[in-house]
C-alpha cells in the first residue's frame, strides 16, 4: 500500500511538470540554456523506435524553478502496451539482454548532457557498467525500471523546457528558458584507460575463440561553471569502466 501511495504521489509531481510545447513555445522559450546531441548510428530499429518513443513523451516538459525532472516518473515502466519493443540493453554484468524498452538509456545520456550544459543540478545518475560509444566515458547514465533513475533539479530562477527530437540520424536534447542565460558551463574529464583481466580457458573442456578483450576506463568528470567573476568548480562524478575480459587459451589435458 505504501508503494502504491508513494508512486501516486510521484506520478502527480511528474504530471505538474507537464506542459504542451505548443504552451511552451507561447510563452518563449526562446533561448538556449544547454543542448547534446548523440549518433543514432549502429543502433537497432527497436532501440531506435524506444528511443522516438520515449523522446514523444518528454518532449515539451516544462521544469519550474526548484523542480526535479525524474526520467521515471514521466515515462513510468516500459511496456510493449505503450509501444515500446523488445531491444538489448546493457545489464550491470556488461553484457546485453533483450528487454521491453532497451536503448533508452541514450536518451538518459542526452538529456544528461544537455542538462549539464544547462547548469542544472544532479540530484540522482547512474554510469553504465560499460563503455557506451555515443558519449565519452563519465557522460553517460543509464535508467533501469524503478532502481536507477536520472533526476536534475532546476536551481535557475526561470523555468526551463525540455525538447526532444529524434527524428534524423541523431537523437537531440535541447533546454530553452525566457531569457537569455547568464553563464559559462566547461565539462573536464580525466580519463585513465584499464587493461583488461587475461583469463585461462582449457580448449579440452571448452570450444572458446581467444578473445583480445576491450577496452576500459577510470573517469573523473568535472564541471566548471562561470558567471562574471564568480567560478564554481565541482566534482560530477568518478566512474569505474572495468574492461572486457581477455580470453586465452591454455592447452588443457
Amino acid at each position: 500500500m505504501y508503494k502504491m501511495k508513494s508512486r501516486l504521489i510521484l506520478a502527480i509531481l511528474a504530471l505538474s511538470l507537464l506542459v504542451t510545447a505548443a504552451t511552451a513555445a507561447a510563452e518563449g522559450y526562446t533561448h538556449l540554456w544547454g543542448g547534446f546531441s548523440t549518433p543514432l548510428a549502429g543502433r537497432s530499429p527497436q532501440q531506435r523506435h524506444n528511443a522516438a518513443r520515449a523522446a514523444a513523451d518528454l518532449n515539451g516538459i516544462i521544469v519550474p524553478p526548484g523542480a526535479t525532472l525524474s526520467l521515471n516518473d514521466i515515462l513510468g515502466v516500459r511496456l510493449a502496451e505503450k509501444g515500446y519493443e523488445i531491444a538489448p540493453m546493457v545489464t550491470d554484468k556488461g553484457t546485453l539482454e533483450d528487454v521491453t524498452g532497451g536503448g533508452i538509456c541514450q536518451i538518459a545520456s542526452t538529456i544528461y548532457n544537455a542538462a549539464l550544459d544547462a547548469g542544472l543540478q544532479v540530484v540522482e545518475r547512474h554510469p553504465h557498467s560499460r563503455v557506451v560509444h555515443y558519449v565519452p566515458p563519465g557522460r553517460d547514465a543509464t535508467v533501469a525500471g524503478w532502481l536507477k533513475d536520472l533526476k536534475v533539479r532546476n536551481p535557475h530562477e526561470v523555468p526551463l523546457q525540455l525538447g526532444m527530437d529524434a527524428s534524423s540520424e541523431r537523437l537531440t536534447a535541447a533546454f530553452r528558458g525566457i531569457r537569455p542565460k547568464n553563464f559559462r558551463v566547461e565539462l573536464k574529464t580525466e580519463i585513465i584507460p584499464l587493461e583488461p583481466e587475461t583469463a585461462v580457458v582449457s580448449s579440452s573442456k571448452w570450444a572458446v575463440s581467444p578473445q583480445k578483450g576491450g577496452s576500459g576506463y577510470s573517469a573523473l568528470t568535472r564541471r566548471i561553471i562561470r558567471s562574471g567573476d564568480r567560478v564554481q568548480d565541482e566534482v560530477l562524478s568518478r566512474d569505474r569502466y572495468p574492461a572486457p575480459t581477455r580470453l586465452v587459451g591454455g592447452g588443457g589435458r
